[in-house]
């Protein structure tokens, strides 16, 4: 009798310095765990070094990106690149695609070079592969290295679906680029229905289905029902996620950081003098010194420009946490007011209300989702006025909310947990792979 092989998943584009990143990546496991056979998953890492770091329990490969682009890998925005260090890389890994798929594998493994044969052909022989979850296909960020792996994709044959994220608007991006990432993906996930249409609009083809964030399913039934019935204390505990954000559309990027960081300081002045509470700063991405971002440091600079009696109140916390670590912590406190939107889902996962500030269009599609449409501040319109009034109004409408909210919150943890049935459908041609012989 042939011995059983476990399936083999293959997750992309992975970046697990990123807290977000990561809870979206412990969310997708989570829901493919309940829905596949037993398998085996390599992780495909944009900071390898990084994530291993972070997380020495996953098997983790360096990234085709990060091999066309090694400076990726250490940190370095792709756009910063040197042409002469990477020309060569980019064709000569679409190349061994092709020739992998016609059979020629040691050929394949050759043009892949010695940094690159490893993770290409764990990406050659996975049985299921699944493009991580969260906002990559938007106008903010270059898509160079993202372009590249579903190229290698295509070109090895090898079928793949998208996990839960946003995207767009297309208007600028390469449409003809996207339709085909789209519609050669047996199933693409969106969080929302702005992200669906987006889609539909450019690759009429693709088949689109609506599911919540990933990292929703890291909220626990228990723990939400317990949260439905929670009061708001007279000395309240409030965490803040910050974040440093360069892509500002309407405004110089330095003019909107700065009423940013004064919107976030009134707040958090409003909170210690008129509602008595302690404020925590923490946030997804921090305490990590090899990723290049820590959201502390704007903590910091928050901070040190508040009045002294306001200060005494107040904690930036700088450790590097797992997403559950994050969960926990936010579920400690009574609000949380949320740059980061994983800062946002981890503490709605804990059962704790949120007030966003969104810096990309997915924060407002959360709230939204969830009937809470007016919680949330613009980062590009933002003013220590605005802010300080949208929090009392939160705060006014909780009583009458909370219950709700939390309700949406548990059907959006179910929501995230069905995505691995749609991953198990997609690929039920692929499942019969952990049967075979070893």
């Amino acid at each position: 009798m042939p011995t059983p092989s476990p399936l083999r998943v293959a997750v992309t584009n992975v970046t697990l310095g990123n807290g977000g990143d990561a809870a979206i990546l412990l969310g997708l496991e989570r829901a493919l765990r309940a829905a596949l056979p037993p398998f085996e998953m390599t992780l495909f890492e944009t900071q390898p070094e990084v994530a291993r770091a972070a997380f020495p329990e996953y098997d983790i490969r360096t990234g085709l990106s990060s091999v066309a682009w090694p400076q990726i890998a250490r940190g370095i925005p792709a756009r910063a690149r040197r042409v002469a260090r990477w020309v060569e890389r980019r064709p000569r890994l679409l190349a061994a695609g092709h020739v992998w798929a016609d059979g020629r594998h040691d050929q394949a493994l050759a043009l892949a070079g010695r940094d690159g044969a490893d993770p290409f052909r764990a990406l050659a022989q996975a049985d299921v592969v699944v493009s991580t979850g969260g906002t990559y296909f938007v106008p903010a960020y270059w898509l160079g290295p993202r372009y590249l792996e579903f190229d290698v994709l295509h070109a090895l044959g090898q079928p793949y679906a998208l996990y839960t994220q946003s995207v767009g608007p297309f208007d600028t991006m390469p449409k003809d680029r996207l339709k085909r990432i789209f519609e050669g993906a047996r199933v693409t996930m969106l969080r929302g229905e702005e992200s669906q249409a987006a889609v539909r609009a450019i690759a009429p083809g693709a088949r689109t289905v609506v599911r919540a964030d990933a990292a929703f399913a890291l909220a626990d039934a228990e723990t939400l029902a317990a949260a439905r019935t929670r009061e708001w204390p007279s000395s309240p505990t409030v965490a803040i996620s910050v974040r440093d954000w360069p892509h500002f559309t309407t405004v110089d990027s330095g003019l909107g950081m700065a009423r940013y960081r004064a919107s976030v300081a009134a707040v958090t002045t409003h909170l210690a003098r008129v509602h008595g509470a302690t404020v925590r700063f923490l946030s997804t991405c921090q305490g990590r010194p090899k990723y290049r971002f820590d959201d502390s440091a704007v903590a910091l600079d928050i901070v040190a420009k508040l009045p002294p009696d306001v200060q005494r109140r107040v904690e930036v916390d700088r450790e590097a946490r797992d997403p559950l670590a994050i969960r926990d912590a936010y579920g400690e406190a009574d609000l949380v007011i949320a740059t980061r939107m994983h800062a946002a889902i981890l503490a709605l996962a804990a059962g704790t209300p949120v007030l966003g500030i969104a810096y990309e269009f997915k924060t407002q599609e959360l709230l939204d989702a969830l009937g809470v449409p007016d919680w949330v501040e613009d980062i590009e319109t933002v003013t220590p006025g605005t802010l300080v009034r949208r929090l009392d109004r939160v705060l006014g409408a909780l009583p009458d909310t909370r219950a709700e909210l939390v309700a949406g919150v548990d059907e959006m943890r179910q929501s995230a947990m069905g995505s691995g049935a749609l991953i198990a459908e997609a690929f039920a041609d692929r499942l019969g792979r952990a049967t075979s012989a070893a």
